[in-house]
């Protein structure tokens, strides 16, 4: 601090917002600057905010105020990483949660999402501006401006990067087994992929203009526990031509055995720069069932085992199988109206359901419990 009469200060504090004064250290003892007053102020366990700096006098009943605003530690930018076409890029660097507003060579990017790994952050950051995003073209420089909560700014230059890779998907198609006999259940809904099945699919290439060899496809699934890259060269893509591409996906071979919900897929470029997810087929693994086996109570199955994980007296009829756990409830009506719900953690072979009508049951699986699908099966029945 300078000041003409720093040979009359006496002592010196600082003050925080809630008023508490402590003493600092201080010294006016320079003989080349005796206008300056070199102040001490500890901030090892101090918060971001307002202080004051409260110098005393000799002979004086008022004492000086001074005030400060104490900052956070300061963030650091390392990157911005913008595509062209895009209208969101990824900004890297150190505490970016402090980051309020981003202008791009003047256009507008607001915080969407944050990750933090290894104490480095990565901020998603979107603008609504197309028309001004358009503007951005491959190799561009960029001129990045963040400003942060607290009012301070930091800059950063980099260029615009080249379009990331785009597929459409122009239609797909389901097999199963190669055996002649009709599966036991009947999928209730066309976008379903059973586990055991194997899923055909054309895609076109948007951008680039065509599609070369060394591009890859990504099949995820929704939280990408479990992903797999199709290739030319591993032969699960075949080029038609120049801009349309066959992908064949065996779920079970190439995500294994605990993969199930929905898939996704994106292109990869050659370089590994990556295009958008997009929506590509649910995967539902299936139980085998076996038989359905009725008789009197007096009759039934001492294995048997009802939703409750009670030994039942009361129903007729049980359906055996192997990896019943992937039911979800299983009705004699299609309105689940009077429906069997397997717990958690079942595994049993057999499982107490309800009197089928037709040799038909009513079945929703696990892993997509809002679709009803049919089994018919044989119906064993006991004599009393």
């Amino acid at each position: 601090m300078q000041s003409s009469e720093t040979c009359c200060v006496s002592e010196v504090l600082v003050k925080d917002e809630n008023g508490r004064a402590a003493a600092v250290s201080w010294k006016a003892d320079k003989p080349d600057r005796p206008d300056e007053l070199e102040v001490k102020v500890p901030l090892q366990k101090a918060s971001a905010g307002s202080l004051k700096i409260v110098v005393k006098k000799f002979g004086l009943r008022e004492a000086d105020e001074i005030p400060l605003h104490t900052y956070a530690e300061a963030g650091r930018l390392d990157s911005f990483s913008l595509n062209a076409g895009d209208l969101d890029g990824i900004l890297r660097g150190t505490r970016l949660d402090q980051v309020a507003k981003v202008e791009v060579n003047g256009i507008g990017f607001a915080p969407e999402s944050l990750t933090r790994a290894n104490q480095h952050d990565e901020l998603k950051l979107a603008t609504t501006d197309s028309v001004a995003a358009a503007k951005f073209q491959p190799g561009a420089a960029i001129a990045v401006r963040a400003s942060l909560k607290d009012g301070r700014i930091l800059d950063l230059s980099s260029t615009v990067a080249a379009p990331r890779p785009k597929l459409n998907l122009l239609s797909k198609s389901v097999q199963l087994d190669d055996n002649d006999s009709q599966p036991i259940i009947k999928l209730g809904n066309a976008d379903e992929l059973p586990q055991d099945g194997r899923l055909s699919f054309f895609l076109k290439t948007q951008v680039p203009e065509n599609f070369t060899p060394g591009e890859r496809v990504e099949v995820a699934t929704a939280d990408e526990s479990f992903h797999v890259l199709l290739s030319v060269k591993d032969g699960n893509l075949t080029l038609q031509d120049s801009k349309t591409v066959y992908a064949v996906l065996d779920p079970m071979k190439l995500l294994g055995p605990s993969a199930f919900g929905p898939l996704k897929f994106r292109a990869v470029g050659t370089e590994g720069s990556e295009g958008d997810w997009q929506p590509l087929i649910n995967l539902v693994r299936i139980p085998e069932l076996k038989a359905i086996h009725c008789a009197p109570a007096s009759k039934m199955s001492a294995n048997a085992t009802n939703a409750e994980g009670e030994k039942s007296a009361q129903e007729c009829c049980t359906l055996s199988g192997e990896k019943l756990f992937l039911i979800n409830a299983v009705s004699a009506d299609p309105d689940f109206s009077n429906a069997v719900t397997v717990p958690d953690g079942f595994v049993d072979a057999a499982l107490t359901v309800p009197s089928p009508k037709n040799k038909t049951l009513y079945i929703k699986l696990r892993d997509d419990p809002a679709t009803v699908n049919t089994a018919v099966l044989p119906v064993l029945t006991s004599q009393p």
